[in-house]
C-alpha cells in the first residue's frame, strides 16, 4: 500500500517547525564511499512513514522535505501540548532508528547525531507555483534561522529547539519536566535578529535518553 501524507492547507497564522539532522553530510559521505546508500534511503522512508502515521494524532502539513530534514506547518489553533509530545516522541524515534539503520554501518560515527529544531509562529501567505502549494512569510524564515543557529554557543545541540518567545508563550508555556533556557541569538537577514530573544528547549534528557 502506498504511503500518503495528509496535506493541510494553511490559511493565515501557523506554527512553523523546521528540523534537520546533525552531521548528515558526513553520514552521507561515508555511506556513499561504503556503497551503503540504501541504508539512508531506508532510514528516510522510515521517518516519512512515522510522520505520516503521526498525522492521526496531531494535524500538520508536512510542507517541505529539505534533504536532511523537514518543515512542518501546524494550524494556528493546534494544542501546544500535542505538538510538544509529537516532537519529543519524534526525537526518541529518530534516535532508535538512526542507531539501528545507520550507525552500525559507519566505521567512523560522527561525534554529533540527532535532530535540531527551530520554531516560530506567524502569518503565512499561500500561493501556487507550478502546480504546487507554496508558502511565504517571516515565520518560515525565522524558524529556519533559529534551527541553523542552535549550534551557536552549544557544543551539544542535538534534540534541542530554539523557540521564539511568541511561539513559546502561545504554545509551550505550560510545558513541564524538561529543561528550558532563556537565550539570545543573532539571526542573519531577519529584522531585529541582531539580538533575538528566544527559549531553548531540551526535548531529551541526555542522562535518560
Amino acid at each position: 500500500m502506498a504511503m500518503i501524507y495528509r496535506r493541510v492547507e494553511i490559511d493565515g497564522d501557523a506554527l512553523v517547525v523546521a528540523f534537520d539532522m546533525c552531521s548528515s553530510s558526513d553520514v552521507l559521505e561515508e555511506l556513499t564511499l561504503n556503497g551503503d546508500l540504501q541504508q539512508y534511503d531506508q532510514f528516510l522512508a522510515s521517518l516519512k512513514k512515522y510522520l505520516a502515521d503521526a498525522q492521526g494524532k496531531v494535524l500538520f502539513d508536512p510542507y517541505k522535505f529539505t534533504g536532511d530534514g523537514w518543515i512542518l506547518l501546524f494550524p494556528k489553533d493546534t494544542d501546544g501540548g500535542l505538538v510538544f509530545k509529537f516532537l519529543q516522541d519524534l526525537c526518541h524515534y529518530f534516535k532508535k532508528e538512526f542507531n539501528d539503520l545507520i550507525l552500525r554501518h559507519l566505521a567512523t560515527p560522527p561525534a554529533l547525531t540527532g535532530l535540531t529544531f527551530g520554531i516560530e509562529k506567524g502569518p503565512l501567505r499561500g500561493l501556487t507555483m507550478y502546480g504546487q502549494r507554496e508558502y511565504v512569510g517571516r515565520a518560515l524564515n525565522v524558524a529556519c534561522r533559529l534551527q541553523s543557529s542552535i549550534k551557536d554557543r552549544d557544543t551539544n545541540p542535538a534534540y534541542k529547539a530554539l523557540v521564539s518567545n511568541a511561539a513559546f508563550n502561545h504554545y509551550f508555556s505550560s510545558i513541564r519536566g524538561v529543561k528550558i533556557f532563556k537565550v539570545r541569538r543573532k539571526l542573519r537577514n531577519i529584522r531585529g535578529g541582531s539580538d533575538f530573544h528566544c527559549k531553548k528547549i531540551e526535548f531529551l534528557n541526555p542522562r535518560t535518553s
